[in-house]
């Protein structure tokens, strides 16, 4: 099993998120949050909260609470002094930007470029996000969940954005870079401070997380960071025999159907599964974020929600926990081997479809504590 973080030195073209071949594991780093889950008969039973110390009426153990997340002291500018520096921007723009060599106002817009900041100890310095998930406060701490938006929805009007920005005074912006980012919103960021574009697709988080850290002035720190994330999913995958057990990912999301289905590939917590090297179920195995049909001599057996175990995501928007009592009490919920032998864990929308490294290592935490668990009786 690799445990490699990919840190390519190539850059793709301008102007939209790169898709990289991967032919390392992704990783990720950061806080740790433990989502030790009730059994399902509790947790339809009892009242659904999303508040950072319960969920569906037990307690969650975790060793770390959200004002806890953020590193205590800021990691050192690697470019002490006045002056400016050139730093890569994925555009749309120029290949590279001017920024501060030590900022000291940063408008962070992307849920990868708040994570990095608070990894960093560089919660103090954020003035405005943007693109927070809705339950953010489950591992961020107030300080930064509280801190002025800015919405860079698609037809966002630019000059709004333009005055929304100038009046935090940021001496220094990072964006989120996707294909649906309008480069008139970057230009117009750009008349307010240097902004740099970051990739912010998923699948190259490892890759993102460097360029955020780069334009923060610590680069240095941003790979050590990524380090620490492959030494955790060394331990988790040595303490907790990931490989040995079946884990089923899913999604709880209400709407049509059964209100479930297995978790996308392509997001952070299933990438984390890939990191340790995690056995899935035939139909639910990923392979550097895609999915990977079943063998013919392994064939899907009984539910594809089934394993030896389930991680249940749950949140994100208003109404989540209405949607999850609902799928929780369901014949076809109840049915389910892991659920009877109370195997069933609810985790965090917010922290394991995150981008960052704080979300990464609170993700690996889940599964080393986990794994091999029993859910706590009702």
């Amino acid at each position: 099993m690799s445990h490699s973080v990919p840190v390519p030195d190539r850059r793709p073209a301008r102007g939209h998120a790169r898709r990289a071949a991967r032919a390392a594991v992704p990783l990720a780093l950061g806080l740790t949050l433990v989502a030790c889950g009730p059994s399902p008969v509790d947790m339809v039973e009892h009242p659904m909260t999303t508040t950072p110390s319960r969920m569906a009426g037990e307690e969650l153990q975790r060793s770390a609470e959200p004002e806890e997340s953020c590193a205590p002291a800021p990691f050192p500018s690697e470019f002490p002094g006045a002056g400016d520096r050139q730093v890569p921007t994925e555009g749309p723009g120029p290949d590279t930007v001017t920024v501060p060599r030590s900022p000291e106002r940063i408008l962070a817009l992307g849920t990868g470029a708040v994570d990095t900041a608070c990894a960093l100890g560089l919660q103090d310095l954020l003035v405005g996000t943007s693109g927070l998930p809705f339950d953010a406060d489950v591992y961020l701490p107030a300080s930064l969940v509280g801190l002025p938006s800015i919405g860079l929805d698609t037809g966002t009007d630019a000059k709004k954005v333009e005055e929304a920005a100038r009046k935090l005074r940021p001496d220094l912006i990072v964006v989120a870079g996707s294909l649906e980012l309008d480069s008139t919103i970057v230009a117009a960021l750009g008349d307010v401070a240097p902004t740099v574009v970051y990739d912010a697709d998923v699948l190259d988080w490892a890759d993102g997380t460097k360029s955020i850290a780069d334009a923060y002035g610590r680069p240095r720190a941003g790979g050590d960071l990524l380090l620490g994330v492959i030494e955790q999913a060394r331990r988790v995958a040595s303490a907790a025999s990931p490989s040995d057990t079946r884990v089923s990912l899913v999604s709880v999301t209400g709407g049509d159907g059964d209100g479930v289905a297995v978790q996308r590939a392509d997001t952070l917590g299933s990438l984390m599964l890939e990191a340790v090297g995690a056995e899935r179920p035939p139909a639910q195995r990923t392979r550097d974020g895609e999915r990977v049909p079943p063998l013919p001599e392994s064939p899907a057996l009984g539910d594809e929600m089934d394993g030896d175990v389930i991680f249940a995501v749950v949140g994100g928007e208003p109404g989540a926990e209405d949607a999850a009592r609902e799928v929780f009490a369901s014949d076809r919920w109840m049915a389910l081997e892991a659920v009877g032998a109370r195997r069933m864990f609810v985790m965090d929308r917010a922290v394991w479809e995150g981008a960052g490294p704080v979300a990464a290592r609170a993700v690996l935490e889940d599964i080393r504590s986990s794994i091999n668990g029993i859910a706590p009786d009702g």
